[in-house]
C-alpha cells in the first residue's frame, strides 16, 4: 500500500483478520451507546437485518476515516481507501448495492472508496420484551440551532414519544444537556433520546476532518426508526448550509460538508430502497434560512437565551476544558452564519464567541472565512453555481433553492453593513429565467 492508500477489515467480534494487507478495526475502537441503543429498539418484530448491517458499515467507514491521514495523500487530502466489513446478510449487498455506497462515501469525503461485504456479523440480541413500542418520530438532535428548533416544533405535538438521536463530545455533552432540558420544559409529548460518544479509543494520530461522520449520525437514526417501523428520519438543516455552496474554488466537493445536501440525501435513500428498506430520510427546513430558522426556534416557544448561550453551531469548537465559556470560536463559517442568523431573528446576539473576527485585521489568519465569505457576497450565484461540486437529483427543483440561498446571503450581507463592511457587487447579476427544465443560467 501507498502511504495514501488503506485497507481495513472491519470485524464485529474479537478476533484479528487473518489478511495481514489489512489493519483490523471495530470493537472497541468506537464508544457506541449499544446498551442504550438496544434498550431502545426492545421491539415486539424482529429489527431488519439491512438496517443493522448499514450501521455497522456506517461505523467502519468513520473509523476507516479517522484512522487514515489525509497528510499522506499527495495532494493533501484525497485518500484511497479499501474496506471490507462483517455483515449478517450480504445477499442484499449487491454489487450495483456496493457501487452506491462507495459513491456516497466519495461524496461525502472526496476519496477513492471500495467497500465490500462479507458473512460473519452477528444479529444483536434482543430480549423478547417490549421497552419503546411506540416511538412516533426520529430525528437528529446535535444542540445546534436547527435540530433545536426542529426539536422544540415537534415537542409540541400531541403524538407517539419524539426519539431524539444525539451524538457528542464529551466536552460539549451538557450542552445537549441544557438545550433539551429547555425543549422538554413544553413539551406535550414524551422525548427519548440515544446520546453517544463519537470518540475513537485509540491514542494514535487520528484524522482531524471527519466528513463520513453524518453518515454515522443518520445510519443510527435509521436503525432504530428500521426497528419501531417509523417511516421517515428527520435531519433538519436549514438550505443554506444543506446546500452549501463552496466560497471559494479550494472549497469545493467535501471540502465543504455535504452530509446533508439534496444529493448526499438522494443517494443514501435510493441505498435504502435498493437494500430493500422502508425509511426515508427527509430535511424539513431545507427551504429556510439560518435567520428563519431561528425565528422558528422562536415561535415554538424557545427563549433567546437558549438560542445563544445553550446552542452550538460552530465548526471548530474550541477544546477549551470542560465547563469553560466558548463554544464558539467565533471565527469560521458556520459561525458566521450563525451570527447572521440570529441577528436576522432577535436584532442582537449575545452568544460569547471565543474571538470577534469583526476585530480582526484583514490580513489575519483567522479572518480567513470572514474574507472568503465577503468575496463571495460580492459576487453573483445562480443555479450553477448550487450544482457545479455536487449534483441534485432530478427530484429537486434548483429555483426555490437558489432562493433560499439569495435569502440567506441578503442575512449575511446585513450582517457585514452592520460591522461596517457593506457587500459591494463586483458583477450584475444573471437575469431570473423561469425554471421549468431549466439545469444552469
Amino acid at each position: 500500500m501507498s502511504r495514501a492508500s488503506f485497507a481495513y477489515d472491519y470485524v464485529t467480534r474479537v478476533r484479528v483478520s487473518t489478511d495481514r494487507k489489512r489493519e483490523t478495526i471495530g470493537w472497541p475502537l468506537l464508544e457506541h451507546a449499544d446498551q442504550r441503543l438496544q434498550t431502545l429498539t426492545e421491539v415486539p418484530q424482529d429489527r431488519p437485518d439491512w438496517a443493522q448491517d448499514l450501521l455497522q458499515i456506517a461505523r467502519a467507514v468513520y473509523l476507516a476515516d479517522k484512522l487514515s491521514l489525509r497528510e499522506c495523500a499527495v495532494d493533501g487530502w484525497t485518500r484511497r481507501i479499501n474496506l471490507s466489513v462483517e455483515v449478517v446478510n450480504p445477499s442484499v449487498w449487491s454489487p450495483p448495492t456496493l457501487r452506491l455506497l462507495s459513491h456516497l462515501s466519495e461524496t461525502l469525503s472526496a476519496d477513492q472508496w471500495t467497500i465490500n461485504v462479507r458473512a460473519g456479523g452477528q444479529r444483536w440480541p434482543q430480549q423478547g420484551r417490549t421497552t419503546y413500542s411506540e416511538v412516533g418520530e426520529v430525528a437528529l438532535f446535535s444542540g445546534g440551532l436547527d435540530s433545536t428548533a426542529w426539536a422544540a416544533e415537534r415537542a409540541k405535538a400531541s403524538a407517539g414519544p419524539l426519539l431524539l438521536v444525539s451524538y457528542f463530545e464529551p466536552q460539549w455533552g451538557s450542552q445537549q444537556d441544557q438545550t433539551l432540558s429547555a425543549i422538554e420544559s413544553s413539551a406535550c409529548r414524551d422525548i427519548e433520546q440515544l446520546k453517544a460518544s463519537q470518540q475513537v479509543r485509540l491514542t494514535r494520530k487520528l484524522e482531524k476532518s471527519a466528513r463520513t461522520r453524518g453518515l454515522l449520525y443518520l445510519a443510527t437514526a435509521i436503525y432504530l426508526a428500521a426497528a419501531h417501523g417509523v417511516p421517515q428520519v428527520i435531519v433538519p438543516e436549514n438550505g443554506q448550509l444543506a446546500v452549501n455552496p463552496p466560497l471559494t474554488p479550494a472549497r469545493v466537493a467535501a471540502c465543504s460538508t455535504k452530509s446533508v445536501h439534496p444529493g448526499t440525501l438522494h443517494l443514501l435513500n435510493s441505498l435504502i430502497d435498493a437494500l430493500g428498506g422502508g425509511v426515508t430520510v427527509v430535511n424539513p427546513y431545507l427551504h429556510l434560512t439560518k435567520g428563519e430558522v431561528c425565528q422558528q426556534a422562536l415561535n415554538a416557544g424557545l427563549t433567546p437565551a437558549t438560542l445563544t448561550h445553550a446552542t452550538i453551531s460552530c465548526g471548530r469548537p474550541p477544546r477549551d476544558r470542560p465547563g469553560a465559556e466558548h463554544y464558539h470560536c467565533g471565527t469560521c463559517y458556520p459561525c458566521l452564519v450563525r451570527h447572521s442568523g440570529l441577528l436576522t431573528a432577535l436584532g442582537t446576539d449575545s452568544t460569547p464567541y471565543k474571538t470577534d473576527v469583526w476585530m480582526l485585521g484583514d490580513r489575519e489568519k483567522a479572518a480567513v472565512d470572514r474574507r472568503a465569505l465577503h468575496r463571495w457576497l460580492c459576487g453573483p450565484i445562480s443555479v450553477r453555481d448550487l450544482t457545479t461540486d455536487t449534483p441534485l437529483p432530478d427530484t429537486v427543483d434548483p429555483g426555490p433553492l437558489l432562493e433560499v440561498v439569495e435569502r440567506g446571503r441578503t442575512e449575511l450581507g446585513q450582517m457585514f453593513a452592520r460591522h461596517g463592511q457593506p457587500i459591494t457587487p463586483t458583477e450584475t447579476p444573471p437575469r431570473r429565467l423561469a425554471w421549468a427544465g431549466q439545469v444552469g443560467v
